[in-house]
């Protein structure tokens, strides 16, 4: 889909705006100069600053494009899903992970995701828990890094040694 520059710009200008205020809200210790929000500050003005040139540089050619243009895939079902799923992905994750567990919501998302993808359902399945299981030993075991277990928790000794 293509989206005209104008509409861009301004939203990176809205979230560069967001950041610098958000930014001027963490105060700095005492002692020092610039603190937690120093960083984030920086980012959220070049956030702006570019946003606001998309939109000065897109405001003369306005009148001679469209606002949307979809694209040709989009007529495509199985195009259009291909390119929701991922974003339906990455919302799903955040919905879910507390309640399921990584285990849950990644075997889930990643069957998900090959079925889409035209892999039959059982060996997606099956692919998608080995997976899930193999990253969640990773994490566990070697890099000691704790994923959520959700529903599994009673059960998650059994995964790390």
């Amino acid at each position: 889909m293509k989206i005209h520059d104008a509409i861009i710009g301004a939203i990176f200008l809205c979230i560069g705006i967001a950041v610098v205020i958000y930014a001027r809200t963490l105060v700095p210790p005492r002692h020092l100069a610039y603190g937690p929000g120093f960083f984030p500050f920086l980012v959220g003005c070049g956030l702006a600053l570019v946003g606001g040139g998309i939109v000065i540089q897109s405001w003369r050619g306005l009148r001679a494009t469209p606002f949307l243009v979809a694209p040709d895939w989009l007529a495509s079902r199985k195009a259009f899903l291909r390119f929701w799923v991922l974003p339906f992905s990455i919302a799903f994750y955040m919905l879910a992970i507390g309640p399921f567990g990584f285990l849950g919501t990644a075997t889930v998302l990643l069957a998900m995701i090959l079925v889409v993808n035209d892999v039959s359902p059982l060996p997606a399945i099956g692919i998608s828990l080995a997976v899930a299981m193999v990253v969640n030993i990773i994490f566990a075991s070697f890099l000691h890094v704790p994923l959520s277990w959700g529903l599994l928790t009673p059960i998650s000794g059994w995964f790390i040694w």
